[in-house]
């Protein structure tokens, strides 16, 4: 995992998923921040002891923006997994979500003043 997702990336948050791309659980830096610079542990640790489930999910077919707000708000987290036809598809961010309806408000606006 740390060579070829967390070297890799500039995320602090990691999908785990099985063959078929079914989410199967959440890795965080904070999980793994004691095990990834001990290179000794690297065959001794596997994913599944420190993996845990998401606070929610995001589910790509069905949940509203309302929902999807509603779900931050709930789980405090800034980033979660979107499910589209039951497979892991990607993660959200909070912050990118606002960031984009800060830009529709201010063209709503903009296109409302005209």
């Amino acid at each position: 995992m740390v060579h070829m997702a967390v070297s890799k990336s500039t995320r602090n948050i990691f999908p785990v998923v099985n063959d078929d791309n079914f989410l199967v659980g959440i890795v965080t830096l904070d999980d793994i921040r004691e095990f990834m610079f001990d290179t000794s542990m690297y065959d001794k640790v596997m994913v599944e002891s420190f993996m845990h489930s998401a606070p929610e999910l995001i589910f790509h077919e069905s949940d509203s923006m309302q929902e999807v707000m509603l779900k931050f708000q709930n789980s405090s987290a800034w980033n979660l997994p979107v499910i589209k036809n039951g497979k892991y598809l990607g993660f959200i961010s909070k912050s990118k979500l606002l960031t984009a309806y800060r830009r529709k408000l201010i063209n709503f606006t903009k296109e409302d003043a005209n």
